[in-house]
């Protein structure tokens, strides 16, 4: 048999073969289709043959075919084909059923021909085997074989049957029959298949090698060249280049499919590089279900494997011989899918991995994972097959499940952490296993989301509270209960670890650990009944043995509540310095940085706030990055940078929901609450005010912030008395719980600035000396504010060092916002001793400072700066008692848009003020006018007529003037 090997020589674009134009996209098979067109005309001329074109699978044999079929037919031979099935194979005489369909024989013959492939089957049915008996097959194939010749005589017969390899046994007997006797007929029999057929049909090479005039073609791959002109043909649109074609070839490896499958992925992909798209997964599923079986499952096995399995390991995977493994790898290297017995593209392996199906999947997983386990290979090897698998009831796999886990969460990859874990919970494992797998699946699931890991709670709860959970589980249930609100639970957990021995102290003292946890939890719910008590009774115990973590934190705490600065710095920074962020640090990291926000160094504070979120967000944990950006809003906020504080409020809320924060909500609603307010956005304040917050967080130092900005808020909406209530509040649970830390809610100026609103001026000045007290010699940013707003109580002569001394605090401690408010009171001061120059000048000031912290700046030259001389005349109206009251051109135009529903960010922006003014000019008015809230204004305020003077009105009129009715 004569074989001819493809050259790779390029199809002309326009070659032409007897006249004929070949089909344009047959690139890469000049050689093929000269053999094929020679042949053809030697049985035109009576000399048939046979030919033999053998390829890998989706090598091109296919359309090859197709082609020459066309050209035979215009030629005026009879083209007869064939496509054998590998479900067909038991067929008797199937395939040349097919052959006879299309031969347009005449009534009787056809009638003849359908009689005896049916008589075949029947017999073949009767005796329950794939073949009729040999005596009725040497009777049957010579009669329908015979048809064929008979019909050669009329004209050229040219017999095509595609997929050979899976032709039933007596079609190929025929097809036998045929080739021994096509010396002197017209019959040409191409017949095409994989390379390298299956070992039942051994014997039909060998027959066919033993006649003559048998020719072979073998298809190889494209070479670079025709996958040039595949390009050129079907790619017109792409842009041709070196590295295309070389890209094409390296992932297709010739092979006309997956090439052509990779360049409608080009065409439909806006990436500039090659991107396996569909097209080639579908091309790779092709292919896989094209290929033998004992093919398909070699790729199927091997990419189950991946890069980790060797040759032996994928033997036993497979369950076959080492031969069947090494001749499928051959057959898939041709195809040119595989390269060196690898897959040239991840999209490759990722395609065939999907042809599967599920069921057959899970068992080569499961049979992968225990290959590789008992070849010793790692345990992040092993279980990227386990959680593939069907469930491996081993107690090896649920060990090498937690193992991974551990490794993945320390690589910070929760996703897989997360996998491997509840894979190894649904294991089958026992209920005391079971137990450790779900509180380790809360732990990391707590990294994401904790309402989403808080679903195991009550179940581990009631293994504690029994006795039934490890000390280090134990520990951290106490931590996720106290999350969620749930202390008296996280209480009973603790009793019920020290009734069944629970762990030792850092001294090895038994129950010195659950000690620690009692004061641990006294200062995170200091609202809790006898949490005082407790705080106090174990601090000067643990003070020699502060070894844990918890209980410097604890003692870190301690230390804030006495005031000590310093030392506050010192034992912050300790902590900051010696411990790495996980998950069992992460809340006292947090605490020791709002511990140095409290202390007043808010530059210090900064720089470890960013440097853990930094950490947080390169490590991609979400919690971890919620927390640390609200902690870094609340130093924002102190420091006047409003709209980062409100960006990273935001931030927090977005990586993890509200419902996920449980009382630690409170945190970033209340510093969005305060940027609002601030910014005089009060509808939007009021929405953070709708934010559902526990009960529990109010027994919390966070809850007390919040009553804080939720007063500010009633103060800035016209609601002295709801937020007196509020501050006064805070003062009442701030003494009973034995924390009255001006640092952390001064309550007592605050609630002096609602007394003012009022008109209270003798008590509002009282608290405000009083909060001056408390908050000691120091220059802290508590004393620049009290003196604020003692000020604000005083004649302007009186006013004038207070407020200078508040300003040179606030701008050494760098609290900007403040600062912005005191000097806008500094330019009040000054404009009502008559200093326009310096007041105008510190205006200015003012509203640079507000810009610098997020507040928008007015949008044209504010009247401060136009030298009117008139801004701040007394008006008299009475009240309803008939007794005058007197407010300025300032609280006039303030108190005007204000009954109008302007809000305070936009009557700041009409007037050219800051925010600051418009608060204290709103606050003097409504003590002058006797009113509680804003919607009173209009009520108190009316229109007469007046001369002008020349005066502008509020609105930019001529004519108007206000008084009280």
């Amino acid at each position: 048999m004569d074989e001819i090997r493809s050259t790779g020589r390029p199809l002309e674009r326009h070659s032409r073969y007897g006249g004929e134009v070949w089909p344009m996209n047959l690139v890469d098979r000049t050689e093929e289709l000269s053999v094929m067109e020679s042949m053809l005309g030697a049985c035109g001329a009576g000399h048939g043959g046979v030919l033999w074109v053998s390829g890998a699978v989706a090598s091109g044999k296919t359309a090859l075919l197709r082609a020459f079929g066309a050209r035979a037919t215009a030629n005026g031979a009879l083209f007869l084909q064939a496509t054998a099935s590998e479900t067909e194979k038991v067929l008797p005489l199937g395939v040349l059923g097919q052959l006879l369909l299309g031969a347009d024989l005449p009534a009787v013959d056809a009638e003849r021909a359908t009689g005896l492939v049916e008589l075949v089957a029947r017999e073949a049915q009767r005796h329950g085997t794939p073949e009729a008996p040999p005596a009725l097959a040497m009777n049957v194939i010579p009669e329908l074989c015979g048809t064929l010749l008979k019909m050669a005589e009329k004209r050229p017969v040219v017999i095509s049957v595609d997929a050979v390899q899976h032709a039933d046994s007596q079609s190929l007997d025929c097809l036998l029959y045929l080739a021994r006797r096509l010396d002197t007929s017209r019959i040409l029999v191409v017949l095409a298949g994989n390379s390298g057929f299956p070992d039942d049909r051994q014997q039909l090479k060998v027959d066919l090698l033993r006649l003559s005039g048998v020719r072979h073609i073998r298809l190889r791959p494209l070479r670079r060249q025709g996958v040039a002109d595949l390009v050129s043909t079907l790619g017109q649109d792409l842009r041709q280049g070196r590295k295309l074609v070389a890209d094409l070839y390296r992932v297709g490896g010739g092979n006309p499919l997956l090439t052509q499958a990779l360049i409608e992925d080009q065409r439909t992909s806006d990436a500039a590089a090659l991107v396996p798209g569909d097209a080639f997964a579908q091309a790779v599923t092709a292919t896989v279900y094209r290929s033998d079986t004992s093919v398909r499952h070699t790729v199927w096995g091997l990419a189950v494997l991946g890069s980790h399995g060797s040759l032996a390991e994928l033997v036993e995977v497979l369950g076959t011989t080492q031969e069947a493994v090494q001749r499928g790898l051959c057959a898939l290297n041709e195809a040119g899918l595989l390269d060196n017995g690898r897959f040239r593209h991840e999209a490759g392996r990722t395609a065939a991995l999907r042809s599967m199906e599920p069921a057959h999947r899970a068992h080569l997983e499961a049979r992968a994972a225990q290959v590789l386990h008992e070849h010793g290979a790692a345990a992040t090897v092993v279980v990227r097959h386990l959680v593939a698998a069907e469930p491996v009831d081993a107690p090896w796999a649920l060990r090498t499940l937690l193992d991974a886990a551990q490794r993945a969460l320390a690589d910070d990859e929760i996703e897989f952490a997360l996998t491997c874990l509840r894979t190894a919970r649904d294991s089958g494992a026992d209920a005391g296993q079971l137990l450790a797998v779900k509180a380790e699946l809360t732990r990391a699931g707590w990294r994401v989301n904790p309402s989403a890991a808080a679903q195991n709670l009550p179940e581990l709860t009631a293994a504690a509270l029994g006795g039934r959970l490890g000390a280090r589980h134990v520990d951290e249930l106490v931590g996720q209960l106290l999350w969620f609100g749930k202390v008296d639970e996280a209480l009973d957990v603790v009793g019920s670890a020290e009734k069944h021995g629970g762990p030792s102290g850092p001294d090895g003292t038994k129950g010195a650990g659950l000690d620690s946890t009692r004061r641990w939890i006294a200062c995170v719910y200091p609202g809790r009944p006898g949490s005082v008590a407790t705080r106090h009774a174990d601090a000067a115990a643990t003070d020699d043995l502060a070894r844990g973590l918890r209980q410097r934190t604890a003692n870190l705490i301690e230390t804030v509540l006495e005031g000590a600065e310093d030392a506050v710095v010192v034992r912050a920074e300790q902590i900051l310095q010696s411990t790495r962020l996980d998950d069992s640090t992460l809340t006292a990291l947090v605490v020791a940085v709002r511990s140095l926000v409290l202390a007043d160094r808010l530059d210090t504070a900064a720089l470890w706030c960013d440097t853990l979120l930094q950490e947080a967000t390169e490590r991609r944990v979400p919690m971890w990055q919620a927390l640390l950006s609200s902690a870094k809003a609340r130093m924002d906020l102190r420091a006047g940078r409003l709209a980062a504080a409100e960006e990273s409020a935001r931030v927090a809320l977005t990586l993890v929901p509200a419902e996920g924060w449980g009382v630690a909500v409170v945190s970033p609603v209340t510093t969005s609450l305060h940027v609002n307010t601030a910014l005089g956005r009060l509808d939007e304040a009021a929405a953070q005010l709708a934010v559902p917050i526990p009960d529990p967080a109010f027994q919390t130092t966070d809850g007390l912030l919040y009553l804080q900005a939720r007063g500010h808020y009633y103060l800035v909406a016209g609601r002295p008395y709801a937020a007196l209530d509020d501050f006064l509040t805070c003062g009442d649970l701030m003494t009973r719980w034995n924390l009255d830390l001006p640092a952390l809610v001064p309550w007592r100026t605050d609630a002096a600035q609602a007394y003012l609103s009022l008109g209270d001026d003798e008590r509002a000045l009282n608290l405000a000396e009083e909060q001056l007290a408390l908050a000691g010699p120091g220059r802290s940013w508590v004393h620049a504010v009290s003196l604020r707003v003692m000020a604000s109580g005083l004649t302007p002569r009186q006013r004038l060092p207070l407020i200078d001394e508040a300003v040179e605090i606030l701008r050494e401690r760098g609290h900007r916002f403040e600062l912005a408010r005191a000097i806008a009171d500094l330019a009040q001061t000054h404009r009502e001793l008559g200093d326009g120059g310096r007041a105008r000048a510190l205006a200015r000031k003012a509203q640079q400072l507000e810009r610098e912290c997020g507040v928008p700046a007015p949008r044209t030259r504010p009247a401060a700066e136009t030298g009117s001389p008139t801004d701040e005349r007394p008006w008299n109206a009475h009240g309803n008692r008939g007794a005058p009251v007197e407010l300025t051109d300032g609280e006039l135009r303030v108190a005007t848009l204000a009954a109008d529903g302007y809000t305070n960010r936009q009557i700041a922006e009409k007037l050219f003020i800051t925010i600051s003014t418009v608060e204290q000019h709103l606050t003097r008015s409504y003590r002058k006018l006797a009113v509680r809230r804003r919607a009173d204004l209009a009520a108190r305020l009316s229109s007469v007529s007046v001369p002008c003077g020349g005066e502008e009105d509020v609105h930019g009129g001529v004519c108007g003037r206000l008084r009280a009715v």
